[in-house]
């Protein structure tokens, strides 16, 4: 195409044009940047000045409550005085500071601390002890020992873990510095009250940061990053003077940043705002005004080509249109001819064009149903095929999970049957072995007394009651075992009841027994008492140290560990673990290990992997597990073949805050009757034998009886010092019925019931009603001889 006469005459024009109108819209963009950039930083300045006097005086506040509250006397009689008034006067100080924190919501907390950094009251929800922490090593509180007010840098708290700082004052009495009173002031109040409204602010941002150059807070939330994106020597630059200004070039971006150092404290107040942003709107002013000098070149060359892009350009642009649309996909689009144009060339070419287009759109609408058709086919067998499955394998799941829930039913099933056949056949036998094997321990015991140490029937009377108390010990376990042997219960220390264990004899015979072996303790010194039976506990302790020794042919250590745990939530572990405060017993040993197959079956009754006749019955772990159920507690057992085992024991602590170890020895002639009459009711009449040999010999009169008939009968006409009742009594009244006739003739009566059960509900009401003292068979004569005088002596006593 011809270069026309009016290109060469416009073009030049329209350069030169364009050329004055940008020199003119730079020389007036550079002006308004000057200005705006002035103004900028004067504002900047009175908004770091006003908010370094506003944070001043918020700060000298706070310091100027904590000097005034330390003059309370209440504060300063809290850390003189001592005994009852220290603790009246600390209990003051505590609510002063409780009162002082409501009405200054300000404050996290208010403490008052002693010289060697104590806490020794605060501000806190009653029954709260004090904060564990010592304030020693704070510099705020040093200079607050030598007499002086301050604030402290912002510091990481010991207890909630959030930026605090902390206003502190001396509590001085005759010029002698005594304590500190301090107030603790959470780091994001302040920064709600002083960085907050920066938020809204438009490329800009406040900090706070402190002589150790650590961003303490900023409007944006940007600490960590603000103090790794700035240059090394940004923060120097803040602090080389009390206040200034300073530019910073970033990658992309100008810094302008305003400062000024506080006077209450090392902290400096900062705004950083980005010039560039901020001259933004009056850079896209200088770019739409550019726009439009252009825009108005471009209608002047437009207006000079206009006739020929109507004549040509405009019939080809819309045939290049419906052909762009064609390719798309659209086949609806046709090339619309001029109503006021002549045919020629082009509009043949058009008509062509559009005959075209037809034929295609009626061959690609037959194509897109049949394909519409088979995808909607398809669709709807995938959406049956995929719910087919989700259907499957959320039945799958629900059954597997019913599987384990019920073989884990079946288990403890089989598992609570066995514990209860076992529980019945001890019960049923229970009573008759201990009045069987009464004779067995007392007779000896009766001959014992009256034999030199030196006759050759010692030896073997010794040997026979010390069979027999094994044979009792044994019934015990099964009584044990059957979850009727754990009546008497008592704050108990485990730390204790683990060494009498072993400085028992039965330690030193396993000693003997298994030389090799270590035994190694870990006890928390500030552990918690549990509630229970001391003699229990001893045993499980015991049998978990025994069965230990006896997994390690070789030697090894023995492990025992306590300590205080609390569980927040349940665990899972070989059972489920409430949540609660527990006292942690751990047995660990470096044995053989127990075989997974094997895990499940431990805690069974009769159940050893140990060789016959080498160890025990299969009773130890079986005893061991109804322990710890009878006090509430749960046990864990982790083992590894070839590692070793760690059974944990967990007791619930006990609310009971008294706790006294008591140590009793007997001596037989404390223990001797001044001819006391004693009524003894048995229904078997070895048991009345053995009761009135017992007793004659430790010097009382006996009267024996067969029923509590008998006994009502006797108490109604005569009169005892003492009734030694026995709780079962064959047919007709047994213990509780016989007391409670005997009460209606002789109020008051003094009575001690015995059995050959373990404490029953029946036992318990007896004692309620007067009984003092239940011992169980068979009779010990210490034991025996011991109860009888307590309870006369107490009787005594209250006479």
């Amino acid at each position: 195409m011809r270069t026309g006469l009016s290109k060469k005459i416009l073009v030049p024009i329209l350069g030169i044009i364009a050329l004055g109108l940008a020199a003119v819209l730079v020389v007036q963009y550079l002006n308004a940047r000057l200005i705006i950039r002035q103004e900028l930083t004067k504002r900047l300045d009175r908004e770091v000045h006003l908010s370094v006097k506003l944070i001043d005086s918020w700060l000298q506040a706070r310091v100027t409550d904590i000097v005034a509250w330390s003059r309370q006397e209440v504060l300063a009689e809290a850390l003189t005085e001592g005994g009852y008034y220290g603790r009246s006067a600390r209990e003051g100080a505590e609510s002063l500071l409780t009162t002082l924190k409501a009405g200054y919501p300000q404050y996290e907390s208010l403490f008052l601390a002693d010289r060697q950094g104590e806490i020794v009251a605060v501000s806190a929800p009653p029954g709260q002890p004090p904060m564990p922490v010592r304030l020693a090593d704070r510099a705020y509180f040093q200079r607050a020992l030598e007499g002086k007010a301050s604030i402290s840098e912002v510091l990481v708290s010991r207890l909630s873990a959030q930026k605090t700082f902390t206003c502190a004052a001396p509590i001085a009495v005759d010029g002698h510095v005594i304590g500190v009173l301090g107030g603790v002031i959470d780091f994001a109040v302040f920064k709600a009250l002083f960085l907050e409204d920066f938020k809204v602010k438009q490329h800009g941002y406040a900090f706070v940061v402190d002589y150790r150059q650590q961003v303490l807070g900023s409007s944006r939330d940007n600490e960590q990053t603000l103090a790794e994106s700035v240059p090394a020597d940004f923060f120097q630059r803040i602090f080389a003077e009390p206040s200034g200004m300073f530019n910073v070039d970033t990658h992309d971006d100008e810094i302008l940043t305003v400062f000024q150092r506080l006077q209450q404290t090392d902290w400096a107040f900062a705004i950083a705002q980005s010039v560039d942003n901020t001259l933004l709107p009056l850079r896209r002013i200088a770019q739409v005004s550019t726009v439009g000098a252009a825009v108005a070149l471009l209608v002047i060359s437009l207006l000079v080509i206009a006739l020929f892009r109507k004549i040509i350009i405009a019939r080809l642009q819309e045939m290049l249109r419906v052909i762009v649309n064609v390719q798309s996909g659209d086949f609806s689009q046709r090339i619309v001819a001029s109503p006021c144009s002549r045919p020629d060339e082009l509009t043949e070419l058009t008509g062509s064009f559009n005959t075209m287009i037809a034929q295609l759109n009626h061959s690609m609408t037959e194509l897109n149903e049949e394909i519409r058709v088979r995808k909607q086919t398809e669709a709807t067998l995938a959406h049956h095929q995929e719910n087919l499955e989700k259907i499957i394998e959320q039945r799958g799941a629900a059954l597997e999970k019913e599987i384990r829930e019920r073989q884990q039913v079946e288990e403890r099933l089989v598992r609570a049957e066995k514990l209860e056949m076992i529980g019945t056949l001890a019960g049923g036998v229970a009573h008759d072995l201990n009045n069987i094997l009464s004779g067995i321990v007392s007779y000896p015991d009766l001959l014992l007394m009256k034999l030199p140490q030196t006759s050759p029937l010692y030896a073997p009377l010794r040997t026979i009651k010390e069979s027999g108390e094994k044979a009792a010990a044994i019934v015990q376990d099964l009584l044990t075992l059957a979850r009727r042997g754990v009546t008497v219960k008592e704050p108990v220390l485990l730390n204790a009841l683990i060494g009498d264990y072993l400085a028992s004899p039965e330690f030193s015979l396993l000693q003997q027994r298994h030389p090799r072996i270590r035994v190694i303790t870990d006890c928390a010194p500030d552990l918690f008492p549990v509630l229970g039976s001391p003699v229990h506990l001893e045993k499980t302790i015991m049998n978990l140290v025994t069965n230990a020794a006896e997994a390690m042919e070789g030697g090894g250590e023995i492990r025992l560990r306590t300590e205080n745990r609390y569980v927040d939530n349940s665990l899972r572990l070989y059972e489920k673990i409430g949540q609660g405060e527990y006292v942690v017993l751990e047995v660990s040993d470096q044995g053989s290990g127990i075989r997974p197959e094997d895990l499940d079956k431990i805690f069974e009754p009769f159940y050893t992997s140990k060789k016959m006749g080498k160890s025990g019955t299969g009773l130890g772990m079986a005893v061991v597990w109804g322990t710890v159920k009878d006090h509430q507690g749960y046990i864990n057992c982790e083992s590894q073949v070839g590692v070793g085992s760690t059974f944990t024991l967990f007791f619930p602590v006990t609310s009971h805050q008294s706790f006294q170890r008591q140590v009793r020895t007997t001596v037989l002639d404390a223990c001797r009757g001044q001819g006391e009459h004693i009524l003894v009711v048995d229904d078997i009449v070895e048991q009345r034998e053995i009761a009135s040999s017992i007793l004659r010999e430790l010097g009382y009169q006996v009267t024996t009886v067969a029923s509590g008939e008998e006994a009502v009968r006797l108490v109604a006409r005569q009169r005892f010092d003492l009734v030694l009742l026995d709780m079962i009594l064959g047919e007709g009244m047994d213990g509780l019925d016989t007391y409670q006739s005997i009460l209606v003739h002789a109020p008051g009566q003094r009575a001690i019931i015995t059995s050959g059960f373990s404490e029953t509900e029946r036992i318990a009401q007896a004692l309620q009603l007067g009984v003092g003292q239940y011992i169980k068979k068979p009779y010990m004569i210490a034991k025996l001889g011991r109860a009888i005088r307590e309870e006369l002596t107490r009787g005594q006593t209250a006479q």
